[in-house]
């Protein structure tokens, strides 16, 4: 129960904020990490899991990455733990350390980097602009629609209420 309150104030603090923030701070939630099996994405052993969810639920959509990307992305968030507390905390004997290419983005090491390689695509903008649509405004939003309220999503650089406002 204590990590689903922890859960839901992330939720709610970022609601009306930057995707940006939302996304890094729901990734190093504990009860993602812990629900995604994020504890065993160790360096020797990646889960694939969570790196996979971020991509096809939070960001990209199904289909829009390779196995590749995700084998890659997992390594990146080797080590990413919760630890007693529960906290999220980066274990470094846990990280695979080694350089990562992710959607053609060379050189990764770390998870945050992988979600800030997400954000740059423009499929992220429009895929949650879509998600948001579908909840507000129609079960099968017009597709230019959603392109011109994904474009002026990511003009203002992922403001949540920004895009709220354009939609109402």
């Amino acid at each position: 129960g204590y990590l689903a309150q922890v859960q839901h104030n992330t939720l709610q603090q970022h609601a009306l904020g930057n995707f940006r923030d939302l996304l890094h701070a729901v990734a190093k939630d504990p009860a993602m990490i812990l629900y995604l099996n994020n504890q065993q994405n160790v360096k020797d052993h990646p889960n694939e899991n969570f790196a996979r969810e971020v991509m096809e639920l939070f960001t990209l959509g199904e289909g829009h990455y390779t196995e590749q990307d995700i084998k890659e992305a997992a390594r990146c968030f080797t080590g990413w733990q919760v630890n007693r507390e529960p906290v999220f905390e980066k274990v470094p004997p846990l990280q695979d350390k080694g350089t990562k290419t992710v959607l053609g983005h060379s050189g990764l090491v770390d998870g945050e980097e992988v979600i800030e390689v997400l954000l740059e695509q423009q499929r992220t903008a429009y895929f949650i602009t879509e998600k948001i649509c579908k909840a507000f405004v129609h079960p099968d939003p017009n597709p230019a629609d959603v392109e011109k309220l994904a474009r002026l999503f990511r003009v203002k650089d992922y403001d949540i209420s920004a895009l709220m406002e354009a939609i109402f």
